[in-house]
């Protein structure tokens, strides 16, 4: 490609994003009412009902020991596993599961996660690039594993994304992803497949806090 040739196509991707770009101090009018129904139910029992409903797998754990014993149980399930955040790698080890904190060459069957925020209306979970093993654990084991706080819990996208900002103020993860539910695609003859490009299985394991 000519330099010539590739200002054309930076200065129509510019023009682009201009034209695309929202309107600053947008107001918030009483048309999303008119979209989304209330909000009537305690924001937990409406993330499971919301995530089972796309085939994700809720799990809700009272304390640590439960969460760890479930691992344990589950063993033959899940191992071996990846996982390269300290902060969940205790559960991993105290239920006694064979896992690795890299990828290399090795047949990883299930990775393991923190994520940003589960957000209730749409059973979605916001995950980002400044999660360890960010991207690869998004993609590439056939089940993939969130551990979050009840804390994490927000009712819309609007307070997911506000929490973002405050959390990393200006200098914002490279990648937020909103997961919905397992990969599909319903391309071929509208069949549903799951595991089309990422893991087939999301599980989510909320610890009571």
């Amino acid at each position: 490609m000519d330099t010539n040739s590739k200002n054309i196509i930076l200065q129509r991707i510019k023009s682009g994003l201009n034209k695309a770009r929202f309107k600053r101090d947008f107001q918030e009018t009483e048309n999303k009412d008119l979209i989304f129904n209330n909000l009537d139910k305690p924001l937990i029992e409406i993330f499971k009902e919301e995530l089972t409903k796309i085939n994700g797998e809720y799990f809700y754990f009272t304390d640590e020991e439960e969460l760890i014993k479930h691992l344990s149980d589950s063993a033959d399930e899940f191992a071996p596993i990846y996982c390269s955040d300290n902060n969940l790698l205790k559960y991993i080890e105290r239920a006694g599961i064979e896992y690795y904190t890299n990828f290399n060459d090795k047949e990883i069957k299930t990775g393991i996660s923190s994520c940003e925020y589960l957000i209730a209306r749409f059973g979605s979970v916001m995950v980002s690039s400044a999660i360890p093993g960010a991207r690869k654990v998004f993609s590439y084991p056939h089940t993939h594993i969130v551990i979050a706080d009840e804390n994490q819990l927000v009712a819309e996208l609007e307070d997911a994304l506000d929490g973002i900002k405050q959390k990393y103020t200006s200098e914002l993860p490279s990648q937020i992803i909103n997961i919905t539910g397992p990969s599909r695609t319903a391309d071929i003859e509208k069949t549903l497949i799951l595991g089309a490009h990422g893991p087939k299985r999301f599980m989510v394991f909320v610890l009571k806090t």
